[in-house]
């Protein structure tokens, strides 16, 4: 696999946007520590007010043809089209960050908030999720904007505050947005941000990138059990920590079974003519016909098993005994759990309580949306992204996918067919694996100006 600036083209394109001015601004957007905790007493919201100042003072031709609104701490900026007759494009980030695991603050390379611009690269979080997304919306509207470039479709962009908590902002502005009668033409969310070896899908040597036509449901399922705990000589009828552990092993040990997904068809569809390795090359001849195989051959290999099944990962277990003698009292657990396209979070609790039997052990959510609408391809807006991202990509394939993890893509599902997922600021792929919500997060300033180029060619094809 060749180093990811090997397929990047056309960078001579749009060489008087001001690319060290659009690095500053997200270099000061990194230093803002915008962390929103679930519990909102936690989270300092003067971060939040210091970063959207700064996006009123960074892209005034926004603010000049456009509407700065606050939704909550949800920002919505409202560009008018000039042509009603054509649905409006929203293109969508997050301003919050997840926060750096207390003590490892000294194992980054530049200090996790710095916003430095050092060796070629943005360090800091956020700068892969994903205020790059924010401020290189920004910068293209702004682009575009100041250069007297009008819009034909009216353009929202808008940034939640929460995404990687509650996702309450996002369904604030989709709700506001569906009150005031908008539907959207499409909606460009975060997802993949890398370029990778089609091995993963038996295309060895050819470089692919996902656009994510849906996001598996997401569920956390509190497991718990009261106890009156004791002495540890007389466990009669199993302590708590055994109920537990018993439904934990219940649960894990009754997996969902394996099912090709439509994105996941729709991919495999896609890399056919490029895939050599057995099996899959002679399965993909025909995919309805073989679809069952190839769900069974990609859970059988840990790169791809997310993509075909509802996964079932147990994370969290509280309350034992702090002494080796006693009895522990109440305990829960929380298993995590990630839904395939066909699967919904009534049916995963009625399978936990099915495999479980065990009337001690009681179960509730602590929260559970089934999975997202699959966007459409057979509309401008599929058809649109991908050619402004092979204007820019060179000998990539783009292919239709799903997420395994989650975005606030799927609250606009209530106004929109085509929510689509894809960071255009690509990276080494094994960068983005490591950086995202980890140590040494960093993007190289090459990426950020080459997804900021995409977004520009997104809003021009958007308004041809």
């Amino acid at each position: 696999m060749n180093p990811v600036f090997d397929y990047f083209a056309n960078e001579d394109l749009y060489p008087d946007l001001d690319w060290d001015a659009a690095a500053g601004h997200l270099s000061e957007a990194i230093r803002c520590r915008t962390i929103n905790h679930a519990d909102h007493s936690l989270t300092d919201f003067t971060e939040f007010d210091r970063l959207q100042d700064l996006m009123r003072r960074s892209f005034p031709a926004v603010l000049q043809h456009g509407t700065f609104e606050l939704i909550g701490h949800a920002v919505l900026i409202t560009i008018p089209g000039t042509d009603s007759s054509l649905r409006p494009c929203l293109y969508m980030a997050h301003q919050d960050v997840v926060p750096v695991v207390s003590g490892t603050e000294q194992d980054w390379t530049n200090p996790p908030f710095s916003g430095a611009i050092a060796d070629g690269f943005l360090w800091g979080r956020g700068t892969l999720d994903i205020k790059e997304m924010v401020f290189g919306i920004l910068e293209a509207a702004e682009y575009l904007l100041s250069r007297g470039r009008s819009f034909r479709r009216t353009a929202y962009l808008a940034f939640g505050d929460d995404e990687e908590t509650l996702n309450l902002g996002a369904l604030s502005l989709a709700r506001t947005l569906e009150e005031r009668g908008v539907r959207l033409e499409f909606v460009l969310d975060e997802g993949n941000g890398k370029i990778e070896d089609g091995a993963l899908f038996g295309a060895p040597q050819k470089a692919i990138s996902m656009i994510d036509l849906m996001e598996k449901g997401y569920a956390d399922l509190e497991l718990s059990v009261e106890s009156t705990g004791g002495h540890s000589s007389r466990p009669f009828g199993g302590s708590s920590l055994e109920h537990l552990a018993r439904a934990i092993t219940a649960v894990t040990g009754a997996p969902f079974p394996a099912r090709l997904p439509q994105p996941m068809r729709a991919a495999f569809e896609a890399l056919a003519p490029h895939i050599t390795e057995e099996p899959l090359r002679s399965l993909v001849q025909d995919i309805p016909a073989n679809a069952a195989e190839i769900a069974a051959y990609c859970a059988s290999r840990p790169e791809t098993f997310p993509f075909v099944t509802t996964t079932i990962a147990p994370t969290v277990i509280e309350g034992g005994s702090s002494a080796c003698n006693v009895l522990p009292q109440n305990m829960r657990a929380v298993i995590n759990f990630r839904l395939n396209e066909g699967d919904t979070t009534e049916q995963v609790m009625e399978h936990c309580r099915a495999v479980i039997g065990n009337e001690r052990v009681y179960l509730r959510y602590l929260q559970a949306n089934d999975p997202s609408a699959t966007a459409r391809r057979d509309g401008t807006g599929y058809r649109l992204l991908t050619e402004a991202l092979q204007t820019f990509f060179r000998d990539v394939v783009f292919v239709p996918a799903m997420t395994t993890g989650a975005t606030d893509a799927h609250q606009y599902e209530c106004i929109c067919d085509t929510c689509l997922r894809c960071s255009p600021f690509m990276a080494e792929a094994e960068e983005v694996r490591r950086g995202v919500h980890g140590t040494d997060e960093r993007l190289p300033l090459r990426s950020y100006a080459q997804g900021i180029r995409v977004l520009i060619r997104l809003m021009e094809l958007a308004n041809l």
